[in-house]
């Protein structure tokens, strides 16, 4: 499977909680925020080239919806792969309550 030929979907959950991380972060310092932004981007760049066998651990939210979670410090990255997408349902920070189980 090829960078290409998979698309990469982002909830507006996933987006609000990314922009939540990093404007948290640049708070404190502007640089390291846009170094978690890019680090989390880049994360979700490798999950959508990457052979769906590299995939993260399984987990099941809250709601009870199925899913796989991958950690890139602070956050932890919580996706569903479709044939063809990936989809980012949310980016959570690891100092918050847990959104999966």
């Amino acid at each position: 499977m090829s960078l290409e030929s998979v698309r990469v979907e982002i909830s507006p959950e996933a987006g609000d909680d990314l922009e939540d991380i990093v404007e948290y972060i640049s708070e404190r310092n502007p640089a390291a925020g846009e170094r978690i932004r890019a680090a989390i981007f880049d994360a979700i760049t490798t999950l959508a080239g990457a052979e769906p066998g590299f995939d993260g651990r399984p987990v099941t939210m809250r709601t009870g919806a199925p899913c796989r979670r991958t950690f890139v410090h602070p956050a932890a990255i919580y996706y569903e792969r479709e044939a063809g997408v990936l989809t980012v349902l949310r980016v959570y920070h690891h100092a918050r309550e847990p959104i999966a189980r």
